[in-house]
């Protein structure tokens, strides 16, 4: 038996000595390659290994990476039809973004944001026909991409495709609701010969549009952050936001007006008619929480004139509040409960119900075989309820809501050159939807 642990031992041992002699001889030889290099080799060999390893351009500008992705399942039910899609959820879409930031000075630096959004059957997009939805917004595309400087002493100005100075000033939301006053699940479903889009502005009540822009933001005074831009083809704003927290209260609110005076050609021709998306807005929101119970509620007030429709200048407005509680009732992270109503009064008068129809194409002026037919009142009840479920150790957002919108809508058909008598009409409709849902942060 001693003998067999000596020979298993003395094995062990020269395989050790044997692998310290090679390694020795190994380093010897390395060291001995190494020096044989002059100076010009080793740069040559570090570049050629910085050729084919990820990284950054210089030392000299930080890169964060970061994005998300929020996909949903939408259960929808028009009255008439029902189906069920999968969805990217346009309420905080797909995206990925990259942010470089690099420092001039002890108050200014210069940066860059360049974001892209992967938004394949876009739950704006999709109608009763169609779960895919083709267009621009089913693929990727450029949602940011501006230069910036930034003084803590003077704000910060932006150069570039990116947000206006009242984006998301709408749906200021302290809670974790994942549900705002702007709409996403309905946009494209038809009501008749119009859309849900046409008769709740398409959630332009709450929001605006990414463009090119020159922008200046200032920098916080007391909790209060004024911001203003310009550019596309004459469009211009300005906003006032305000965060602050007193003892146990949370608050966040922010109101602003918003221009374009863009004239967008859609000329028809059957019919030789143009039309225009000049308007204004004077719109915002707040939210307060009480940080110890989480309760919290958001309220948002929205105001817009269309100018040079058919029906002359029309004026539109909208409300909407939620309320709900946001506590930490499990470890995994804060759960929300909440419920929302809404008003969307007169979004789509002086919108086209149904076109007009040339009996001629080329005849000058237009024989008309039937006159448009143009909405001329609508109201939109909206409401609904819902829960999200945070995961931080994961960053993701678990989501299921409930959404109803019901429609009265009133439209009014001219006269034609045939003597076909005017004629005014009326449409109701209902919406329903459930939603559930997933977003993940990295």
């Amino acid at each position: 038996m001693t003998g067999g642990i000596f020979n298993k031992t003395s094995a062990f041992a020269l395989v050790a000595a044997a692998g310290l002699v090679m390694g020795s001889w190994t380093l010897t030889a390395s060291s001995a390659k190494a020096a044989d290099l002059g100076a010009d080799d080793l740069e040559e060999r570090v570049a050629e290994l910085e050729a084919t390893t990820v990284r950054k351009g210089n030392r000299k500008v930080s890169l964060e990476l970061s994005g998300q992705v929020n996909r949903a399942l939408v259960a929808w039910d028009d009255g008439v039809d029902s189906d069920a899609y999968v969805v990217d959820n346009e309420q905080s879409s797909t995206r990925f973004r990259m942010k470089g930031t690099g420092t001039i000075s002890s108050d200014l630096k210069a940066g860059f944001l360049i974001e892209l959004g992967v938004n394949d059957s876009n739950s704006s997009n999709v109608d009763q026909a169609n779960d895919d939805a083709p267009s621009e917004d089913a693929t990727v595309k450029i949602r940011q991409a501006n230069a910036f400087f930034e003084s803590k002493t003077f704000g910060r100005i932006t150069l570039g495709q990116g947000s206006a100075a009242t984006d998301d000033l709408g749906i200021i939301n302290l809670g974790g609701s994942l549900s705002d006053a702007s709409q996403y699940y309905n946009n494209k479903f038809r009501v008749g010969k119009t859309t849900w889009g046409t008769i709740v502005n398409g959630g332009t009540f709450f929001d605006t549009s990414r463009g090119d822009f020159v922008r200046y933001d200032t920098p916080a005074l007391y909790g209060f952050i004024m911001s203003a831009a310009w550019g596309e083809n004459d469009v211009w704003d300005i906003a006032l936001r305000f965060q602050k927290q007193f003892a146990d209260f949370r608050v966040a609110a922010g109101v602003g007006y918003y221009y374009t005076g863009e004239h967008k050609d859609n000329n028809d021709p059957r019919t030789g008619v143009a039309s225009t998306v000049k308007f204004d807005k004077v719109f915002g929101s707040a939210s307060i929480m009480h940080v110890p119970t989480g309760l919290f509620v958001n309220g948002a007030a929205s105001s817009i004139t269309k100018y040079n429709t058919d029906l002359g200048d029309v004026d539109s407005s909208a409300w909407y509040i939620q309320g709900g509680i946001t506590k930490r009732f499990i470890d995994y992270g804060a759960t929300t409960f909440y419920g929302e109503y809404g008003i969307y009064d007169d979004a789509g008068v002086g919108s086209t119900y149904l076109a007009a129809v040339k009996a001629d194409a080329d005849a000058e002026p237009a024989v008309l075989a039937s006159a448009a037919t143009y909405i001329t009142s609508s109201e939109v009840t909206r409401y609904g309820f819902g829960v999200t479920q945070a995961f931080d150790g994961a960053a993701l957002e678990v989501y299921a809501q409930y959404h109803h919108y019901e429609a009265d809508v009133s439209t009014y058909r001219a006269a034609t050159v045939d003597g076909t008598s005017a004629q005014p009409g009326s449409l109701s409709a209902d919406w329903d939807a459930v939603v559930t849902g997933m977003k993940l942060k990295f």
